[in-house]
């Protein structure tokens, strides 16, 4: 299984292709993810992750268009976003869009798998009180997206992150 690691910053996979733009971080391969990914070969990959990168490149149209090029046919990708009601989508330097569930439905060539908000980043490393409070806001919010989105986020501060599955259709 051959695996694609875009903007891997710190976050490297063993046995991936890790690509930044960031030579400090020693990816396998620097490179400046808004321009054609002469990178890759068409068809080469079985999983591509983006884990909090999308919102940083100029045109995320562009990128799931690369993505679907150089991912084989039913490739799994992963992906992990800034939600728009996130303070830290409007507060870190860099970010140039934030999202919504929706816009993951509409994007030509996927199959939406699966999606869902995190009140909190979701990470294993972190401490099980951060989880343990996380999971309530999280599990309610996933009942229905639609009304989250629309009244519930912003009454609660705010959700730090979508998590999405897709499946590339060739």
């Amino acid at each position: 299984m051959k695996i694609l690691n875009i903007g891997c910053g710190n976050r490297k996979i063993k046995n991936a292709v890790n690509v930044d733009i960031n030579p400090d971080f020693k990816p396998n391969i620097i490179w400046d993810l808004n321009k054609k990914w002469t990178f890759s070969k068409t068809n080469e990959f079985d999983v591509v992750i983006a884990n909090h990168i999308i919102e940083h490149l100029d045109d995320y149209s562009f990128i799931f268009s690369e993505i679907h090029r150089v991912a084989k046919n039913n490739a799994k990708v992963f992906i992990r976003v800034p939600h728009f009601s996130s303070v830290q989508a409007y507060s870190t330097f860099g970010h140039k869009h934030f999202f919504a569930s929706g816009v993951f439905r509409q994007i030509p060539g996927f199959k939406l798998i699966k999606i869902q908000l995190n009140y909190i980043i979701s990470n294993v490393n972190q401490p099980i009180w951060k989880r343990i409070i996380s999971f309530l806001p999280s599990f309610l919010a996933n009942l229905n997206l639609y009304l989250c989105e629309r009244f519930w986020c912003y009454l609660i501060g705010g959700f730090s992150e979508i998590y999405i599955e897709l499946e590339v259709i060739k």
